[in-house]
């Protein structure tokens, strides 16, 4: 978002910023078999709902995740494994840990 107010929208799309996010970084990391959807590529997704209301404004679904805060993954896939489903972990007891984290709350307050 800063690089947008320096140098404008035209000049630092979200495009740019999703293919630094992902191509960059990987070239970054030195590693050629990630930060592309592509076959023989590592399969890590994430999927987001843009059903909120600070995304009805925008036009592109792609510059509504770069540019509205998409922050909650509907669903993740980490090598070709679901991870998140409909928002939660797969294969953990939230309610549980979300519960022992209050208890250790209280123990240390």
């Amino acid at each position: 978002m800063i690089g947008r107010l320096r140098y404008g929208a035209d000049k630092v799309t979200h495009r740019d910023v999703l293919r630094w996010a992902t191509e960059g970084s990987a070239r970054c990391l030195r590693r050629s078999d990630i930060g592309r959807i592509e076959a023989g590529y590592e399969a890590d997704l994430a999927l987001f709902k843009l059903d909120e209301p600070r995304f009805s404004g925008a036009h592109d679904p792609l510059a509504a995740l770069v540019l509205c805060g998409a922050h909650r993954a509907d669903r993740v896939m980490v090598a070709g494994e679901w991870r998140v489903v409909d928002g939660a972990p797969v294969g953990l007891d939230l309610d549980a840990l979300i519960a022992e984290h209050q208890a250790a709350a209280r123990d240390f307050a």
